[in-house]
C-alpha cells in the first residue's frame, strides 16, 4: 500500500489498545466488555469500517470489522500489520506521588501524551492521599489508555502499583540516569544536568504537595539520584513533573524503531 494511502487511513480511523491475544492470523476479536461499548454504542461503528488496533507492544494492525454486536465480541480482518511508530528511545519512568485524585490523573495523562513510558505510584512522607483502591487503579488504567490512543502512542505505558518512596529511590538507581525534583538551594538545572548525556533509560523523582523531606532527599542522594531544579519559581505538584517531562523529551525524543 503506498505510504500516502497509508497515512491516509491511520489519520482518519479510530485506534484503541487491545490485547495482544486478539490477534489470530488474519483475524481479530476484541472481547473487552469496554472497549465492545465503546466501539459499538458510543461510536456507533458497524461492519465495513476501518479501525486501527494496537496490541500495546509496537506492533498496529489495520482492521475492517466484519461482525459488530452489542455486549457480543467484535470481529474483522486483518488488512495490514505494521510497526506501530510515535515512541521515543528514551524509556523514561515517571515516580508520580500520590496527590489528590484530580491532580494525579491529570498528570497521568499528560505524562502518557508527553512520551513517557512507565509510571511507578509513590507515597511520600508529605503525602495526603491514601492508597489506592482496585476501582481507582482500574481508573488510573483506562486514563493510561484513552491518552495512548488520542496521542496516537505506539506502545501502551505501564502502571506499577504503589510503593513507598524508599522502594522507589532503590528502583530508580537501576536506570541509566535517575533525578530528583528538588526545589531547595543548590540544585543545578534540570537542562544543564541532561547535557552531553545519551541515556536510554531515565527515572524522574519528585515530591506530593508539602514537598519532600530533607531525609527523602539524602536517601535519594544515597542511591545515586541527582537532584535537579526547574527554577526559582515553586510549582505544583502535579506541574513539576510534567514540566520536567516536557524538557526531557525536547533533549531525548528521536523516534525509536517501532
Amino acid at each position: 500500500m503506498p505510504r500516502r494511502a497509508r497515512d491516509t487511513i491511520h489519520s482518519n480511523t479510530y485506534r484503541f489498545f487491545v490485547d495482544p491475544a486478539s490477534f489470530d492470523g488474519p483475524r481479530a476479536q476484541v472481547s473487552d466488555p469496554e472497549l465492545v461499548h465503546q466501539m459499538s454504542v458510543v461510536l456507533r461503528l458497524g461492519r465495513g469500517d476501518r479501525v486501527v488496533l494496537l496490541d500495546g507492544l509496537g506492533w498496529q494492525y489495520v482492521v475492517t470489522l466484519e461482525q459488530v454486536r452489542r455486549r457480543e465480541p467484535i470481529s474483522g480482518v486483518v488488512e495490514l500489520r505494521e510497526p506501530a511508530g510515535g515512541e521515543p528511545r528514551l524509556a523514561l519512568t515517571i515516580y508520580l506521588p500520590l496527590i489528590r485524585a484530580e491532580r494525579f490523573e491529570w498528570a497521568l495523562q499528560k505524562g502518557v501524551e508527553l512520551g513517557a513510558a512507565a509510571f511507578v505510584p509513590t507515597i511520600c512522607a508529605r503525602s495526603a492521599e491514601a492508597a489506592p483502591d482496585g476501582r481507582k487503579l482500574a481508573r488510573w488504567r483506562r486514563i493510561v489508555r484513552e491518552a495512548a490512543e488520542q496521542a496516537r502512542r505506539g506502545r501502551l505505558p505501564s502502571l506499577a502499583p504503589v510503593i513507598p518512596f524508599a522502594d522507589a529511590c532503590r528502583q530508580a538507581e537501576s536506570s541509566d540516569l535517575a533525578l530528583l525534583l528538588w526545589e531547595g538551594g543548590n540544585a543545578p538545572p534540570l537542562a544543564g544536568a541532561l547535557r552531553d548525556r545519551c541515556p536510554l533509560t531515565l527515572a524522574l523523582l519528585s515530591g506530593p504537595e508539602g514537598g519532600l523531606t530533607g531525609d527523602e532527599r539524602r536517601n535519594a542522594e544515597g542511591h545515586g539520584i541527582m537532584p535537579v531544579s526547574l527554577g526559582p519559581r515553586t510549582l505544583r505538584a502535579e506541574t513539576a513533573p510534567i514540566a520536567a517531562t516536557a524538557v526531557v523529551m525536547y533533549e531525548f525524543d528521536a523516534p525509536g524503531d517501532t
